[in-house]
């Protein structure tokens, strides 16, 4: 008799999966490095495997998955006639390019010992503004996105692995592009300022941005910084001068984009081909 009910709710499930699935819209590919904005009529709330998403008023909410999460995961959608949508995905290996960086510069030999202190009030710092990110349940990227910078070479793409100095590094958390010294940047979409690093070791002058929801954008080795933290900036807004402070090579923009604390590939921000609500 319980095995009985067990799969009789299984059944109620999966067949309102199907009769509701329409009225929920996903933008984006669900792939490791990647963010999926989620839309729909009356959702009361929405999960993926044990953690809730935020989901506004406008009934839209966004999860993302780290460059190397894989795996099986499950989506939850309820709606407000008690009606449920289960969404199963299968994140699988993604590859990933090689990138080899020979340069001579004293700062990209071993971090000195003497740096040890700075470099932890540094991350204290960041970590004190990342704790703010996913407080806020409005999505303000529903605006859309932008490219941050006009024009430019791209010199480093997401999830690369670096070799430097022939030394193998961290994997390439976001998207390098050379542009000269004191080129525009742009909010990638409405957000509030949540930190204005100045002259870090590795990352130099720097702003991070909260989009909601736990959506964040963040934008280094800049020259000049033109926002304060606590700011409300909208999307295609200038927010800075593209630099080459910290640990840099050349005047460029590192731009990264992270779902709470995942990885997320910027390109792949662009190429969702989202439709903003009106």
């Amino acid at each position: 008799m319980i095995r009985t009910n067990i799969l009789a709710f299984f059944i109620t499930i999966f067949v309102n999966s199907f009769i509701y699935s329409q009225e929920i819209k996903f933008y984006g590919n669900f792939l490791p490095g990647t963010v999926v904005i989620g839309e729909g009529e009356n959702i009361v709330w929405a999960w993926i495997d044990s953690t809730q998403l935020k989901v506004d008023s406008q009934k839209m909410f966004v999860l993302g998955f780290d460059a190397k999460e894989t795996g099986s995961k499950i989506i939850k959608i309820k709606h407000g006639d008690g009606k449920v949508l289960l969404k199963k995905i299968n994140l699988s290996n993604r590859e990933y390019k090689i990138q080899r960086i020979n340069n001579n510069k004293q700062q990209f030999s071993e971090t000195p010992d003497s740096l040890k202190l700075r470099l932890q009030k540094e991350s204290e710092i960041s970590e004190k503004a990342q704790s703010e990110i996913g407080k806020i349940d409005t999505a303000f990227f529903k605006v859309g996105f932008i490219r941050p910078i006009n024009g430019g070479i791209v010199t480093g793409v997401f999830g690369s692995q670096r070799i430097l100095n022939g030394v193998e590094r961290n994997l390439h958390n976001g998207f390098d592009i050379a542009v000269p010294t004191g080129t525009p940047v742009f909010a990638m979409t409405d957000g509030i300022v949540r930190l204005t690093a100045d002259n870090f070791y590795y990352s130099g002058n720097y702003i991070l941005l909260d989009h909601g929801q736990g959506l964040n954008s963040f934008y280094l080795h800049l020259n000049e910084i033109v926002v304060k933290e606590g700011q409300k900036v909208k999307k295609g807004q200038i927010i800075g001068k593209v630099g080459t402070t910290g640990r840099s090579t050349g005047p460029h923009l590192h731009w990264g984009v992270q779902w709470f604390s995942k990885r997320v590939d910027p390109k792949a921000i662009l190429d969702m081909n989202f439709n903003p609500k009106k």
